[in-house]
């Protein structure tokens, strides 16, 4: 090979071609390929010399990857140069060139690219995965055996539903239940599950490993969340009465300790079997009701109760399970175990109920020992269920942070855009270039060239729209520079979308862009911050709006609409007298503003949808400025967001209207439990409004909603802040609970556990104000099916309506409790009206 073939191929490496380079690799002849081979490690070092320590050269990877791949030797070589960490670095998501790569390796024999395959299969790292579309190709090309790698088989699952016709499947689906991080991958995995059951249901996949496998998973324990594709999957499955049969033993073992979900499978299977050992039984009962959780002890209780019924030979064994449960937290659970333990055969021996006597309140402990004998402590009385400490509301509300300090020098603005993260180091680049542009342009485009090279920011040219602050600041210094941009102003700018806030956001840099565009840039920015909040001071914009009359020069119309939107609520007699003197446009609807006192209300009300879930419309009079009113009149809506919009800037760019910021979020937050990945937590919405203001019924309905995801803590966390606040909406939380649960959009049960947990934390007060409105809608008419979990429901109800001395009978529970029956519905109903009288 010559030097000038070597030359060719490292231009192209440079000008970052890799199909030119796959295209001139092959053509080399063996001693050229060798001289490539050799020549590429220093050309790497030499492209990383050019750039700065921090910076990458992930634009060359491909290029780079195409030479040596083409022209190394050995599959272990090969393996590493694609593995080589400048060619993934932490940006780095695929490289796209699979079909690029096998082609130069299509005169390599099986055995090297299997044994390619296997080493770089065990290259794979999570979460990324950077490399498995290649690994999965070679081997499904070559047949090899998959490597014993967990980060393999994630990566196979994430990659697609399994296909009978895929090469992999026999191989890699048993693995499934073996390999870590598998069940967190797959925790939304819907479509793993209906396919797996397909294929079961068809015989193309043995029905008895996918039971085997979500068993052995289980008992290898883990948490809720790693385990819940595997819970699903199992129920999915459904497992007849021979295959819950011959896997009962296990299933027992999984009772004492398996995560909640994975034990309430289990108990289904096994609680009605009438087949199982004496001994099995007697072990799964003691390990089961040992548990913290009401419902999985409730269940036991009544499977303890059974089988005695049925097997009263069992009563000794069962016996001593039961007394388990004598030291639950939950006095309504000991209340249980006591009436089963006083429905015991005459003959049992009740030694270990006896011993158990000191874990139960004095009440009931008195009823075991008439029945079985012993004493009971002589202790002073006590309240046998106290009322939790009651919640603490946080002191104080936590100050903004200070703003940045102004950048005053080129040298500054250079350093800071290189990390312009935040809001308000946002605004202050922003600001930064207006300043700088007319104090010394050149200083300002010499600091700047070093920094904004082609390679800072690289996939900036390629957007069709720009969104992020950051991408605005960096094309103004391009732009600035002189750098060749193929996006013009006007056009970025009428691409700018997204929610109203985000375009009042974005607006500002589309503005400054197109006035450098234009040559025309102000010689100060209206609406940048000077207070932490986000507002600016009234007398500093009339002296911004006079230093830009002095200078001739209109300010731009976005700015200017986001300056007056960020005035305080206060009235400033200073800034509106000095306003008044001011001639140009943008200064008379400053000074109209300041002389009404600052910005218009923008009422906030809310409205039922079409579908239940909250509409809220904003209203407030028209002022013709087209940013203003998007933002303060209409009906906020979902955009699709394909990227992401700068929500966490909306109250900084609206201070004194927080309602009207938490309205345009409410479109971002989740209708329904299991969308997690739609929209924005309720947490987001309670710490920018109150509970009780304008938008409580949106919170209460939200809140609802995600209260039922048995895995949302975030739901749990701000139904205490509203309460330790004191403004949660109780009263239309529990509206929206009885509404929901009867429509069956959300499960009951994951309800009350989360109130639950709420009134043991000290927002008892509360709960039971929202189980008060929540029962008249639950109530069930004589024959007709009560919700599930209904009666834990009314028992909670019970407990803190004595822990909040509440008094007043509600109508329909009086109604419940004087039906006849022994069922938990109508006796948690008889205990609620006795307290409430």
């Amino acid at each position: 090979m010559t030097t000038t073939a070597w030359n060719e191929i490292a231009a192209l490496i440079d000008a970052r071609e890799a199909d030119a380079v796959a295209g001139a690799v092959l053509a080399l002849d063996a001693a050229g390929r060798r001289e490539v081979a050799e020549a590429l490690p220093g050309h790497v070092r030499d492209v990383r010399s050019r750039r700065e320590t921090w910076e990458g050269i992930d634009d060359f990877a491909p290029a780079f990857r195409a030479a040596g791949a083409g022209t190394l030797g050995g599959a272990s070589a090969v393996a590493s140069w694609l593995g080589r960490r400048e060619f993934n670095s932490r940006w780095t998501d695929d490289h796209h060139d699979t079909a690029l790569l096998m082609g130069l390796w299509q005169g390599r024999d099986d055995a090297w690219l299997a044994d390619l395959a296997r080493r770089l299969a065990l290259r794979l790292r999570g979460p990324r995965h950077t490399g498995l579309d290649l690994v999965l190709a070679l081997l499904r090309a070559t047949g090899a055996e998959p490597p014993e790698h967990d980060p393999l088989v994630v990566g196979w699952v994430a990659s697609a539903p399994p296909r009978t016709r895929d090469p992999l499947l026999p191989a890699l689906l048993p693995r499934i239940f073996e390999a870590e991080g598998v069940g967190r991958e797959l925790r939304d995995g819907d479509r793993w599950i209906r396919a797996l059951a397909t294929l079961a249901a068809r015989g193309q996949v043995d029905r008895g490993m996918l039971l085997d496998g979500c068993v052995r998973r289980f008992l290898r324990g883990g948490t809720a969340l790693d385990l819940r594709f595997f819970v699903r999957l199992h129920d999915t499955l459904a497992p007849t009465e021979a295959e819950a049969g011959a896997r009962a033993r296990d299933y027992a073992r999984l009772l004492p300790a398996a995560p909640g979900p994975v034990a309430e499978s289990a108990l289904e299977l096994l609680k009605d079997r009438d087949d199982l050992p004496p001994g099995l039984v007697v072990e799964a009962l003691d390990g089961l009701l040992f548990r913290a959780e009401s419902g999985l002890v409730r269940t036991g209780l009544s499977w303890l109760e059974r089988t005695v019924r049925r097997h009263p030979e069992l009563a000794d064994g069962c016996a001593s399970a039961l007394a388990r449960a004598f030291g639950h937290e939950s006095y309504a659970v000991q209340q249980r175990a006591v009436r089963v333990a006083l429905k015991l055969p005459a003959a049992t021996d009740g030694a270990a109920l006896r011993d158990a006597v000191p874990l139960l309140p004095r009440d009931l402990a008195a009823q075991i020992v008439a029945r079985f004998g012993g004493e009971v402590s002589e202790a002073d009385p006590v309240d046998e269920d106290p009322a939790p400490p009651v919640l603490v509301a946080p002191v104080g509300e936590r100050a903004p942070a200070p703003l940045p300090p102004p950048i005053t020098t080129p040298v500054e603005l250079a350093k800071a855009l290189q990390d312009p993260s935040g809001w308000a180091m946002s605004e202050q680049l922003l600001a930064a270039y207006v300043r700088l542009i007319r104090q010394d342009r050149d200083a300002l485009r010499a600091a700047l060239t070093p920094v904004l090279h082609k390679d800072f920011h690289p996939y900036l040219e390629r957007l069709d729209f720009w969104l992020a602050p950051e991408e605005w600041l960096v094309g103004i210094g391009r732009l600035l520079i002189g750098s060749p941009a193929r996006h013009n102003g006007r056009r970025l700018a009428a691409r700018v979308q997204g929610p109203p806030l985000d375009r009042l956001f974005v607006s500002r840099f589309a503005e400054v862009y197109r006035a450098l565009e234009e040559g025309t840039p102000p010689p100060v920015l209206l609406a940048t911050p000077t207070r932490p909040t986000g507002h600016v001071d009234p007398l500093a914009l009339v002296e911004r709006l006079e230093e830009c009359e002095a200078a001739g020069v209109e300010p731009g119309s976005a700015d200017l609409q986001q300056a007056l939107l960020r005035l305080p609520p206060e009235p400033d007699a200073e800034a509106a007298r000095r306003a008044a003197r001011l001639t140009s446009q943008a200064g008379r609807t400053t000074a109209r503003w300041l002389a009404a006192g600052g910005a218009p209300r923008g009422d906030v009300e809310v409205r039922p949808g079409a579908d239940g879930r909250p509409e809220v419309v904003i209203g407030a009079e028209p002022t013709g400025l087209p940013l203003v009113d998007a933002v303060l009149t209409g009906t906020p809506r979902y955009v699709d967001r394909g990227r992401n919009w700068n929500w966490t800037y909306w109250p900084r760019l609206l201070p004194s209207h927080p309602d009207v910021v938490a309205a345009h979020l409410v479109p971002w937050q989740r209708q329904r439990p299991e969308w997690s990945y739609a929209g924005m937590p309720v947490s987001v919405l309670v710490d920018r409004t109150p509970g009780t203001g304008p938008l409580a019924e949106a919170v209460a309905f939200f809140l609802a909603c995600q209260l039922a995801h048995p895995d949302d803590e975030d739901a749990g966390e701000a139904l205490l802040t509203l309460a330790a606040r004191g403004d949660l909406p109780a009263a239309a939380l529990g509206r929206h609970i009885g509404r929901l649960a009867l429509a069956g959009e959300i499960k009951l049960v994951r309800v009350v556990e989360a109130l639950e947990r709420a009134a043991e934390a000290g927002a008892y007060t509360q709960v039971w104000e929202t189980i008060a409105a929540a029962l008249p809608l639950l109530h069930p008419e004589p024959g007709q099916r009560p919700p599930f979990a209904h009666d834990r429901l009314i028992a909670l109800g019970a407990r803190t309506a004595r822990w909040a001395k509440a008094s007043g009978p509600i109508p329909e529970i009086e109604e419940l409790a004087a039906r006849k029956g022994t069922s938990n519905l109508l006796r948690a109903a008889r205990t609620l009206a006795a307290q409430l009288r």
